[in-house]
């Protein structure tokens, strides 16, 4: 018996996912090689919330990476470890004895050999919620516990901003990654396959943290039918300060909500939390605006507000400069919501900018980048065109949110009193305000 054919008989070790081989040492899944590669290709400092006692199976596998990764390491999985074809004659005959077993057991219950006939993604690490004006999730920043307080923001957000100056996005270039020490294979990431269990990950952490897109085919017209008159005049006879704090208050909801999918993101809570910190805040407002076109038609280029449908023509505002930087924010979201992109690509892209810059290594965010290419590829043959306008319209984002700090420095001047604790979002203030202010 070649027991290299029959091994996928047996389960992930780690998981008890369909195996796909002897993967490091060990027999796992593809998700699980995946994610013991990554957690290898750099130094990490993953946490368990749990006092270290979490159980790892195929459900609840990407709640807890401190506890997979120690489960990995305790049943042997190592870069240095041997592959199957050089086990010793007695590891060998261990494994043909398991081979045996789980054929005789399958033979009995009448199933085929294998004891999962395909990948089944993980469960969401929290319910999803809704978008709405009344949502206010409880944000854990980070690795630390966040709280509401005016400190506690000044410590989840430094007070500058990153400069853009002479800072592209990386995200539009392509690489080939060379093999690393440890015996990685050396190969171009355009023609790796896509991480199955990465991408499950990320559809669940983006699905968990944003809730369902608002702007559905089937449920336009009804949502459209609640639109009220007397509340799309309110909005337009908006003072300059009253529109920026319903625009404040808005924005920060979302940036919440962002928080929460970053946490969840594979690799990021490995990170400092100073670094955490400054890859949020250079990125916050292009993948705010990446949610925001969830809740915008553009059929009728109207957005959805507080289960309210209201056109974009009622947020023009009368300062030039102001008005400006909005047409160009709704021509981005326009664009972007025109892609039609799944919740698994926004997700993709999303991570994908929020890694770009960080330590982790080209390797893994090229993960994210192939990923969402696959994805892309799945529903469109040509997807190169979509992922270069995709990087595009991150460009111009970029442009606009340093706009976007530009006049609110401009809206503390001539309104001081918008600098005063409670004005606008104590969160919003720390992630925006201009250095000087």
């Amino acid at each position: 018996m070649r027991v290299s054919a029959q091994i996928e008989v047996i389960p992930c070790k780690v998981c008890g996912d369909k195996s796909s081989g002897v993967h490091y040492g060990v027999i796992t899944c593809e998700g699980c090689k995946g994610f013991f590669r990554r957690s290898q290709s750099t130094l990490n400092n993953y946490q368990c919330p749990r006092q270290q006692k979490c159980i790892v199976d195929r459900v609840n596998r990407n709640r807890c990476q401190y506890c997979r990764l120690k489960k990995c390491l305790e049943l042997g999985m190592s870069r240095d470890a041997v592959k199957f074809g050089r086990m010793s004659k007695k590891q060998r005959e261990k494994v043909e004895d398991e081979v045996r077993m789980h054929k005789q057991m399958a033979e009995v219950q009448g199933i085929a050999y294998s004891p999962y006939g395909e990948y089944s993604p993980p469960a969401p690490i929290h319910p999803a919620a809704a978008y709405s004006n009344s949502y206010e999730p409880s944000v854990a920043y980070a690795a630390s516990s966040y709280t509401t307080s005016a400190a506690s923001y000044a410590a989840a957000a430094p007070v500058s901003y990153p400069s853009v100056q002479g800072q592209g996005y990386s995200i539009a270039q392509q690489a080939a990654v060379p093999a690393p020490s440890g015996g990685y294979p050396q190969r171009t990431i355009g023609a790796s396959q896509p991480d199955e269990d990465l991408i499950a990950g990320v559809t669940a952490a983006f699905d968990s943290a944003h809730g369902p897109a608002t702007v559905a085919a089937t449920d336009r017209l009804v949502v459209a039918a609640s639109t009220s008159a007397f509340t799309e005049q309110q909005y337009r006879n908006m003072n300059r300060f009253d529109a920026w704090k319903k625009f404040a208050a808005e924005l920060t909801r979302i940036i919440q909500c962002i928080i929460e999918f970053a946490k969840m993101v594979e690799g990021f809570m490995q990170l400092s939390q100073e670094e955490q910190i400054a890859l949020l805040k250079g990125c916050v407002f292009e993948l705010a605006a990446i949610v925001v076109t969830r809740h915008y038609n553009p059929e009728t280029t109207s957005l959805i507000l507080s289960r309210e449908v209201f056109p974009a023509s009622i947020f023009r505002p009368s300062e030039q400069a102001e008005l400006n930087f909005f047409l160009g924010m709704h021509s981005c979201i326009h664009e972007l919501a025109q892609l039609r992109l799944t919740s698994t690509e926004m997700g993709l892209l999303s991570a994908w900018i929020l890694l770009d810059r960080s330590s982790l290594g080209q390797y893994i965010i090229e993960q994210f980048r192939n990923c969402l290419q696959q994805q892309i590829a799945t529903r469109i043959a040509d997807s190169g065109p979509l992922m270069q306008k995709l990087c595009e319209i991150i460009q111009r984002l970029r442009g606009h949110a340093q706009e976007h700090i530009r006049l609110l420095g401009q809206l503390f001047t001539t309104y001081p009193q918008a600098m005063e604790k409670g004005a606008l979002p104590d969160l919003y203030k720390e992630l925006f305000s201009p250095p000087s202010s």
